[in-house]
């Protein structure tokens, strides 16, 4: 017989970077939602300045910014991207440069 099996973790979002700013350098946040929209709606209510700079004026993730969901990063970062009980998602700002 193995280890004891862990408690699955609870859902999270992640944030690095410049983005640290916005959510007063917490790096972490657990989220009650069961999809992407509403984790970051959750996450808005408390650091409004987040939705100035993640979304553009339809609502939708700016293309400045990269979303990772368990490590894969969403091609259409679609607000509607369901999310299961151990879900880690990371928001990153895309940096170009030469």
């Amino acid at each position: 017989m193995g280890p004891p099996a862990r408690p699955p973790r609870p859902r999270a979002q992640h944030f690095s970077g410049v983005l640290l700013r916005l959510v007063n350098y917490q790096r972490a946040f657990p989220i009650e939602a069961d999809t992407l929209g509403a984790a970051l709606e959750w996450l808005e209510e408390r650091h409004p300045q987040v939705r100035r700079v993640l979304r553009d004026g339809n609502g939708r993730i700016r293309r400045t910014h990269q979303v990772f969901l368990n490590g894969e990063q969403l091609t259409d970062a679609s607000l509607d991207t369901p999310l299961a009980e151990s879900d880690r998602v990371e928001f990153r700002t895309a940096i170009a440069g030469g």
